[in-house]
This record gives structure tokens, sequence and C-alpha cells, in this order.
């Protein structure tokens, strides 16, 4: 039986792969932030070699508040580039693989077709560019990894330091009967932790061994405006919804106009579910239904 160690195993991607991994055959080790705090590089070696022998690590910490890197940008690199960096170092000492997700904002946007993994990084902010920085890292020091590149996350446990997630907060605004103005001109990729989870398990049941990087997101895109509507058509609820442009909510972090991702290398091993499907999903998980 595999023995596998999952990293942030109370977020929103772990908890899914903490379900899915936990129903399955293997001796799963949940870790959580009073376990080990990744901000302390110097822990991370120490603390994985205290676990004794595993065959996977699970990488589900980050710092993903898009915004707030900007401001915390050394924060943002230890833990989303520094942190995996010390995780590969321990995974290839322990001849363990080692699993890890970034993210679509590594891309700038310019093009107009999915990128692929072969496509150049040129990330546009702080929280962008400390995950590619981490994608070299692991790349770098441990030769038996998977990288995946996920895209615009929707959960059961919502997402931690994020008041749940995009689904939910539509539904709490307009369920509020509070008019909606979402963003038209951002066009991604939605996508299901729970599959995200199961790609996982098929990477790890089946032994797949052909290492590297793999986009893993909602097969479709659209745009925010058009998610929002999505999920007010699914759940039956006539919203006051309105499309704007990212310039009428200037941010921080500048995002890219377009971060689809082609996931044709994944769907070698792992089919994704079109992002509609996946959504109709979580409604019934979430609400037991069907």
């Amino acid at each position: 039986m595999k023995r596998i160690a999952l990293l942030g195993a109370g977020g929103q991607l772990g908890t899914d792969i903490r379900s899915v991994l936990g129903a399955a055959a293997f001796e799963l080790v949940p870790l959580y932030r009073k376990d080990l705090d990744v901000e302390r590089l110097e822990r991370i070696g120490p603390f994985l070699r205290g676990l004794g022998k595993f065959d996977a690590l699970i990488n589900c910490t980050s710092y993903h508040k898009t915004d707030e890197c900007e401001d915390f940008a050394e924060k943002s690199f230890v833990v989303n580039a520094l942190a995996p960096r010390e995780m590969a170092k321990a995974c290839a000492e322990a001849g363990a693989v080692l699993i890890h997700f970034t993210t679509d904002y590594v891309f700038d946007g310019r093009k107009r077709t999915p990128y692929r993994e072969e496509d150049a990084t040129s990330p546009l902010n702080a929280y962008g560019i400390s995950k590619a920085a981490g994608e070299h890292f692991v790349t770098a020091f441990h030769d038996k990894h998977f990288i995946f590149r996920v895209s615009s996350l929707f959960g059961t446990a919502g997402s931690s330091g994020k008041g749940g997630n995009f689904v939910e907060t539509m539904l709490r605004i307009a369920g509020g009967g509070s008019p909606l103005r979402v963003v038209g001109d951002q066009i991604m990729s939605p996508t299901h932790t729970l599959d995200i989870a199961e790609a996982v398990r098929t990477f790890l049941t089946e032994d797949i061994t052909d290492y590297g990087l793999y986009h893993c997101s909602g097969e479709g895109e659209c745009s925010w405006h058009d998610f929002a509507a999505e999920i007010f058509r699914q759940r039956g609820i006539a919203a006051a919804l309105r499309q704007v442009a990212s310039s009428d909510y200037p941010a921080k972090a500048r995002r890219p106009s377009y971060s689809v991702l082609d996931n044709a290398k994944l769907s070698r091993f792992h089919p994704m579910p079109h992002w509609t499907d996946a959504l109709q999903r979580y409604f019934r998980h979430k609400y037991n239904r069907g």
C-alpha cells in the first residue's frame, strides 16, 4: 500500500484530495499548518524526513491571495517557490514522487488559443512570478515530479482566506438581492477541485511515470460573467447580472485577459470534464442532490 503525505490537507483542493485518496487503497498522512508551517523553510526537510518512508508527497500549500501577494512578495516567494524547492530536495532524498500545483497565472494572456505546457511563461503579477519560480525549482531539484497547472478553482470546502469560492460568493450576493457586476473580459477555465483530486488518484493508482508538467483544468472556456450566468442558470435564479470590463474594477495585481489551459497532454491518462458539467456535479455534491 502506497503511503502518501498530503500537505495543505485542510484547504479547498486538499480537502477533496483527502476525500478521494482516503477512499482509495492508500495510507494517507494528512498534514496541516499546525504540523508544518512551510514559511519556516529550515523545518521542511527535517519534518519530511521524520515522517519515515513515504511514496509520494502532495503539496497543496500555497499563498494565493493574488492582490495581497503584491504587497507581500517575499512571503509569496517563500511559500510558492522556496518551500517547494525544499520539498523537491526532500523527495529526491527519499526517492518519493512530488505532486505540486501551480496556476494559469504564469501566463500573460496574449494568446487567444489555449496555453500548452511548452508555451513560455510570462506572469503579470507577484503571485504568478512566485508560482513560475516554484515550477523551475521543482524541476531543477527532483526528476520524479508531477506539476499540475490549475485554473479558477471551486470546491465544496471553499478557499481559505478568500471567503469561500466564486460560486458561493455569487449565490450569496444574489440571495441578498444585490445587483451583480461581473467582469466579462477575462477568459479562463473554471475547475472543480474534485476533478483535480480524481486526476491525482489516476496518476497514483496507475503508477504513471511520465513525469513533468501537466495542465489540469475544466474543459472549455468562459469569462467570469459567463461563469456567473451559468451558476444562476443551473440554480434557477433570476439574478440582476451585468457584464463589466476589468478596467471598471482596477486591482492591485494585473490578471491575464486569457488564461485557458490545453488539457491534451493530461487527457492521455485522465480526461477532464467540461466546466459546465463539473459545475452540475459540484451542486449535486454540495447539496446532496442526484
